[in-house]
């Protein structure tokens, strides 16, 4: 079960007495959706005055005692008067050092609060170490600069945006240095809040040029980490992606490809031009929500190996879309795009005008490509017939190898056809439908050795799609050690290494067959693209399957294909 979390965040941009500052409201407002997307119950004051922001923070007092984490943050204004660290609240104007204490926010009434509540965990975050705001208005001016030093109480931990007695600028871009930094940091999933700052304060040093470096003081017992499967970012679902050589695009979605419709098996045939491009399938969904805005998912099977996957959206949300392309470009790069035809994302009030519908031309479409060793990554916002897309695209092009062809092409009969003059020498009923066995003696062997075939028929009542099973043998019980040795090489010249990654037969395997041993086989587990199926990805299944069995102590060899008739299919 999931601790219960609790945070107040304020922000105070504009201020009657003191100048005013560009991001912390900003910064509060990003810092408060953050959070509750990471499971915390959020209350957010945003350029509050004295009155407010004592209120606030007694209230937030009394209720951390139902919670198990609490988090207290500040941007704005801060100072510190005699080694004592005061939050200023939007209509404080001390006249000198003396009246602090009666106009601002003593930032320990903050710890002790959290220190008598009966919680485990508290954070406090101050991204307040700027210059003191009324120093000219000042007979005299505090000694230091920023912040003093404070000791967390037992289970606390404190966060500066910089150094004790230090400054920190305000940033140029929508949220400040510090606070853009943490923000991406705890979104990362399974990282502890050590961890998180750390990543920040490395991060604000290479940016400063080590001119901030951010601060802690903790006395935590236990980890914490902030995104404990709560929430999963479009950065962290492209970094994932990048660094993994297999298709685990589903896998970070939470998705399985049984949770989609396939088009083909929907009765929707495959378009002229998907076909043209090599799709032999597309799986779909919509009602689903990925990032905060795609709505709808379409993945493309391909001939050739690769995975294509569309996150779609019609929303016209420019500031949102807005913040996806920074997401990603701030993740991915500059990218590329073709500027004789498109624009770039980076074109702001391109997507701003596109969005709001002020433009008809092909030409303001929005494209941005990045591309890596074995994923791309495609945004786009198109101009549609009366609305506006935007997709995300993600083509996968996993390690495996491309399959040129299958074992149908190694076998002599048409077994379906076969069935219709056989002998059918078994019926079950099943839960779910019907099981039948069919016999068939085969006039054209089978890698010139097999002549019996049995084929189990699978009936399922519900959506009448039949399904089977062909087990190749040979009549008189015979081993044929040569015949064995070059039917393995040919299945594995087609599909290569199994799935143990055995491929021909060795020496030491033909002598445990001889001796009348045990021999585990051959098995291999295929996917839709006629590859090694990835029990771990769950963007694929497991179309077919071809496994070579030895039956000890009868010394026999059978060769079977389960779901023959998905391999047909898909063939």
């Amino acid at each position: 079960m999931q601790e219960k979390r609790l945070a107040l965040i304020i922000g105070i941009s504009k201020y009657e007495n003191a100048n005013s500052l560009k991001n912390p409201v900003n910064d509060a407002n990003s810092m408060a959706i953050v959070l509750e997307k990471l499971g915390f119950d959020v209350i957010t004051l945003k350029d509050s005055n004295y009155k407010d922001f004592k209120i606030a923070i007694n209230e937030f007092g009394d209720k951390l005692n139902d919670y198990e984490v609490g988090m207290f943050y500040f941007a704005g204004h801060g100072i510190q008067v005699k080694g004592l660290n005061y939050l200023i609240p939007s209509d404080a104007n001390p006249k000198s050092e003396n009246q602090v204490e009666y106009d601002c926010i003593n930032a320990n009434l903050i710890l002790s609060l959290m220190e008598d509540a009966s919680n485990s965990i508290n954070l406090v975050v101050l991204d307040a170490c700027r210059n003191n705001p009324f120093e000219r208005s000042w007979e005299r001016s505090p000694t230091n600069q920023g912040l003093s030093y404070m000791s967390a109480p037992y289970g606390t931990l404190i966060a500066y945006s910089t150094a004790p007695n230090k400054t920190a600028s305000d940033g140029e871009g929508q949220n400040g240095l510090y606070t853009s930094e943490l923000l991406d940091e705890i979104i990362a999933p399974d990282m502890t809040i050590i961890k998180v700052l750390q990543n920040v304060r490395q991060s604000v040093i290479k940016i400063t040029k080590g001119n901030q470096v951010p601060w802690e003081s903790t006395s935590l017992i236990n980890d914490f980490v902030f995104n404990d499967n709560h929430y999963f970012s479009l950065s962290t679902f492209c970094k994932k992606l990048i660094y993994s050589n297999r298709d685990i695009v589903f896998n970070q979605l939470k998705l399985e490809i049984w949770d989609t419709n396939r088009i083909v098996h929907s009765g929707i045939p495959l378009n002229k031009m998907d076909a043209e491009e090599g799709v032999i399938e597309v799986y779909y969904k919509n009602g689903v929500n990925y990032f905060d805005l795609f709505k709808e998912i379409e993945v493309k099977i391909m001939r050739n190996g690769e995975r294509i996957y569309h996150l779609f959206t019609t929303s016209r949300d420019y500031e949102r879309i807005t913040l996806i392309s920074k997401e990603l470009y701030k993740t991915l790069g500059g990218g590329i795009f073709d500027d004789t035809r498109h624009s770039s994302f980076r074109e702001i009030d391109k997507i701003k005008k596109l969005a709001k519908g002020r433009t008809k031309k092909a030409e303001e479409e929005l494209i941005t490509i990045w591309y890596f060793k074995n994923v791309t990554f495609t945004l786009k916002y198109l101009i549609q017939p009366k609305m506006r897309l935007l997709m995300f695209s993600v083509n996968i092009t996993p390690e495996k190898k491309v399959i040129e062809k299958n074992i149908l092409e190694a076998l002599n009969n048409d077994f379906v056809s076969l069935i219709e003059s056989s002998v059918k020498v078994n019926t079950e009923q099943q839960d779910s439908g019907f099981l039948e066995d069919y016999h068939i003696t085969l006039d054209k062997p089978e890698f010139n050795f097999f002549d019996n075939a049995i084929i189990k028929v699978f009936s399922d009542n519900s959506n009448f799609h039949k399904s089977s099973n062909l087990t190749l043998s040979r009549l008189d019980g015979s081993l044929d050690i040569k015949m064995l040795s070059l039917m393995i090489s040919e299945i594995t010249m087609i599909y290569g290494l199994d799935n143990s990654g055995e491929g021909y037969l060795t020496g030491d395997e033909i002598e445990l067959i001889k001796e009348n041993r045990y021999w585990s086989g051959r098995k291999w587990d295929l996917n839709i693209q006629h590859q090694l199926y990835d029990s771990e990805s769950q963007g694929e299944e497991m179309m077919y399957a071809i496994y070579i069995d030895y039956i000890y102590p009868e010394n026999e060899i059978e060769l079977t294909i389960l779901r023959y008739k998905s391999l047909l299919t898909i063939s």
